[in-house]
């Protein structure tokens, strides 16, 4: 049965796939018809294709984006590039445990092992033949996840992702995966594209045709994929038991949660200072061993929330995961529980994760003992609040920096919504403020040596006070960031505690003696994605060479033009067309006004606009033919529209009047000849 459905889903990811390349080849023959089109006619009615450049300049950037989407199709899914293969030799204890998983499963183990920096594992299989042939099998595991999962969690969490392969996932998921992956690249590159051109193009029109296709293919697909796992979790409950692989689950959500709040709170802002921890994994499990953040921790455990989940994400939602785990009845686990002993015996490839990891962001850093870089944290985390609140207290026209009492003699004045105004826009700016001030009397504090700064895995930094054991400070400055009237106890606590608020605050590390900066990430190409590096990258060749297209266009255009009789350029038209019109009558008229310059002969046919190619098949307007009439008194316009047929209105834009309507004798308009009109005679009008 399993072999079944795994054929079915094989046929049905390669169902999904082949739609996609219907629907791009299909946009790619309409663009490559319209162009030529447009190039024929460029050649053959050279006169008339006036916007064949502009056709060929959309079409070429918006038709390399979608072919460049489609060759992503067939590429090979390349390891994350924290990625360390873990080698046989390195961890023995590993490999056999996922061999001997995998024979239980009745399935064929990984060929290889790799590990990442991620709290999370997964594997993929490079199937040949659409799927449809066996391939060599890969599995990832985060060093997060084998440092700090419990040995049974651990199985459960290896015999999931072998569940995958037990049902034959990875051979057709693989298909389904690119594929989805070739649609998100092929969008991005549209959208980059047409942004890049301003709107103009046909890249709008491609995204919007891909973009219909890929919410109808993810959707489908994200069905059977969310399906997929929860199959591999009941591979996982029948082999360690349905408690303890919901327990794995469980502290897999927590333990990626932990993981993430570490790598975007502290790891990264710290390291664009240019200090890291020497052994980022043993900082981590520092911060995991907080009693504060092991109750968190619990809590997540406990009560797991999915704050921000997508509704494309291939993972059914966890609460339905867990339900459907432990409704499962008590069974006695499937595998047989060994003492493996240690699962990595050298621990070199951990540290070789670490610095991949801490190598993608670009930045040099220094590294130091994890208790001096969580020191130095702090006082970073510290000072760059300060900084920003004596900002937002400086005075244009106050050349001096601003000090710790300029800033409380602003607070005494009731000028707290000037700072709050200066130093954020986030929601509850008194929050902010009262952070902010906080940092400011510490890092005064900290400067004239009477405290120092720690971190606070929860709170970001606190401070150590000898001389303020009960935390009174804290209260005092809670207060005075609320209420003008209470600045002045904690002006008289800071004197009591030996702090000189009309000195300048120092701003610098203490824990390595550097100066402090910013903290907070700032946009730069430099530290752009390398997709987005490729993708620019990739327009500026297809500018160069829809540039040469253009020139080479232009060239043959400009010869098709001095070839052709510009002397006639209705020549194409049936001769009899025109003789079916009604021949032009024009009156006799004495000698022209002295403004005769203006205006063109008696037989006069107004220049129409040059014909582009489109309108190559229209027939020319039957109202090309015009004759004069002098104005004599008593004459009105109602009265002459009346009598050669026609409106005020054409009366008036034919001979540029704009709204007026008083007429001059002897004044010579430009009317219809009766017989284009209604043919009413003078005396039927007046």
């Amino acid at each position: 049965m399993t072999a079944v459905l795994g054929w079915l889903r094989g046929l049905f990811a390669v169902a999904l796939l082949a739609g996609f390349y219907v629907v791009a080849f299909g946009l790619l023959a309409a663009d490559t018809a319209l162009v030529g089109l447009m190039l024929w006619g460029m050649i053959e009615f050279p006169s008339r294709a006036n916007n064949w450049w502009l056709a060929l300049a959309a079409s070429i950037p918006a038709a390399s984006a979608l072919l460049y989407g489609i060759a992503t199709v067939s590429r090979t899914e390349e390891p994350p590039p924290d990625a360390v293969l873990l080698r046989r030799a390195d961890a023995p204890g590993l490999w056999r445990l996922v061999e001997d998983l995998a024979g239980q499963l009745r399935t064929r183990p990984p060929g290889r092992i790799y590990l990442t920096s991620e709290a999370n594992a997964s594997v993929s299989e490079d199937a040949r033949m659409l799927g449809f042939a066996v391939g060599e099998r890969t599995m990832y595991l985060g060093v997060p996840l084998l440092l700090r999962l419990r040995p049974m969690e651990l199985r459960a969490v290896l015999c999931h992702e072998l569940g995958h392969y037990a049902g034959r996932h990875t051979r057709f998921g693989a298909i389904a995966y690119r594929g989805a992956a070739s649609l998100h690249s092929t969008l991005f590159r549209l959208r980059m594209t047409a942004r890049s051109e301003n709107a103009l193009g046909y890249a709008w029109l491609f995204q919007a045709a891909i973009g219909a296709y890929a919410w109808m293919y993810l959707r489908l697909s994200l069905a059977v994929r969310r399906r997929q796992e929860l199959e591999a979790d009941a591979e996982a409950a029948a082999a360690v038991g349905p408690e303890v692989t919901a327990q794995a689950l469980r502290a897999v959500h927590a333990l990626g949660i932990t993981w993430a709040g570490f790598e975007s709170r502290f790891l990264r802002p710290v390291q664009r200072l240019g200090f890291v921890p020497e052994d980022v994994f043993e900082a981590f499990a520092a911060m995991v061993g907080d009693p504060l953040v092991r109750k968190r921790m619990a809590d997540l455990r406990a009560h797991p929330v999915e704050a921000g989940r997508s509704p494309l994400d291939s993972h059914p939602p966890l609460a339905r995961r867990l339900a459907l785990i432990e409704a499962r009845p008590a069974t006695s686990p499937r595998t047989v529980v060994d003492d493996e002993g240690p699962l990595v015996a050298d621990p070199s490839p951990v540290p070789r994760v670490q610095r991949k990891m801490l190598g993608e962001a670009g930045h040099t850093a220094t590294a130091l003992p994890w208790t001096d870089w969580a020191d130095l944290a702090a006082e970073a985390f510290a000072i760059e609040l300060a900084s920003l609140l004596l900002d937002a207290a400086r005075d244009p026209d106050v050349a001096a920096r601003p000090t710790l009492a300029t800033v409380l003699g602003l607070l005494e004045r009731g000028r707290q919504t000037e700072l709050v105004r200066g130093l954020t826009d986030a929601p509850h700016p008194e929050e902010q403020l009262t952070e902010a001030l906080y940092a400011l009397t510490g890092q005064a504090l900290a400067g004239a040596g009477r405290a120092r700064w720690v971190l606070s895995w929860t709170q970001g930094y606190l401070l150590d006070c000898p001389r303020d054991p009960r935390g009174r400070l804290d209260d005092l400055v809670a207060a005075a960031a609320r209420d003008r009237t209470a600045v002045s106890a904690l002006r008289g606590e800071l004197v009591r505690l030996g702090v000189d608020i009309e000195a300048p605050v120092v701003l610098a590390l203490r824990t390595v003696a550097a100066p402090a900066g910013p903290t907070t990430a700032r946009r730069s190409t430099r530290n752009a994605s390398n997709l987005v590096v490729e993708e620019l990258a990739r327009q500026r060749k297809v500018a160069k060479v829809t540039m040469g297209a253009l020139i080479v266009a232009g060239v043959v255009w400009g010869i098709a033009l001095i070839g052709s009789d510009s002397s006639q350029p209705y020549q194409t038209f049936p001769q009899t067309y025109r003789t079916a019109q009604p021949t032009p009558i024009f009156p006799q008229y004495s000698a022209l006004p002295p403004y005769t310059d203006l205006l063109p002969e008696p037989s006069f046919t107004p220049r129409l606009p040059t014909p582009v190619f489109t309108d190559l098949f229209s027939p020319p307007p039957l109202e090309l033919y015009f004759g004069f009439h002098d104005v004599v008194p008593g004459d009105t316009l109602s009265g002459l529209a009346c009598e050669y047929g026609t409106t005020v209105e054409n009366l008036q834009e034919l001979n540029d009047m704009g709204k007026r309507t008083d007429l001059s004798a002897g004044q010579r308009l430009l009317v219809p000849t009766r017989e284009q009109g209604s043919g009413n005679g003078a005396a039927d009008c007046r």
